[in-house]
């Protein structure tokens, strides 16, 4: 735990709402709605009163971590910097890795804070779009140059990727283990089946 030392640094608001939110994710993974501003201003080495002169209450610091975690900006981030041209095997591992990560912090935070704020933040547009499409447009340029390599159109391989990659990394649909992605991946290339059988 860090201990507080005379004031806090002094910082924009934004800047300090994100490093209040910074410390807050993890407590809220550890603790969920029970965590307290006085933990996470001990975590962020902060006064109780600098937390409440970025945030209203706990409630928002609750939605502003949320807003952090479904924010796909990182995950787009992170999948713009896959090479197209990478081995198809490669891309489609890194894909993976990238998709697995995304969905594991989702899930670990809405798991952490129970069905009560999870119903709180489903709300609007985003609540009928199909889980991790934010990506689809990036996996499909990706995936373009190997279109001819594809038993099916990008567009569907795309959806298969998405599919199993949320599928197998959902505790409630699986065994609760993060399925390997280099495994998934060579999956979603060559199926069930063993080639020549």
């Amino acid at each position: 735990m860090t201990v507080k030392t005379g004031r806090a640094r002094p910082m924009a608001v934004e800047e300090r709402r994100a490093s209040i939110v910074d410390v807050a994710i993890p407590l809220i993974i550890e603790r969920g709605g029970e965590v307290t501003t006085r933990e996470i201003a001990d975590a962020a080495g902060i006064a109780e009163g600098t937390v409440f002169r970025a945030f209203a209450d706990k409630n928002e610091i609750i939605d502003a971590a949320i807003a952090r975690v479904m924010d796909p900006a990182e995950t787009l981030t992170e999948l713009e910097a896959i090479g197209a041209a990478l081995p198809l095997a490669e891309k489609i591992e890194r894909v993976v890795t990238v998709l697995q990560a995304r969905v594991d912090a989702v899930v670990r935070l809405m798991a952490a804070l129970g069905p009560r704020d999870h119903a709180r933040h489903r709300a609007g547009d985003d609540a009928h779009k199909p889980p991790l499409s934010e990506t689809t447009g990036v996996v499909e340029r990706l995936l373009e140059p190997d279109r001819d390599r594809l038993r099916v159109p990008v567009a569907t391989a795309v959806d298969y990727l998405r599919i199993l990659v949320f599928g197998t990394s959902m505790p409630f649909l699986s065994d609760g283990s993060t399925s390997d992605p280099s495994q998934l991946a060579d999956f979603i290339l060559r199926g069930i089946s063993q080639e020549g059988r």
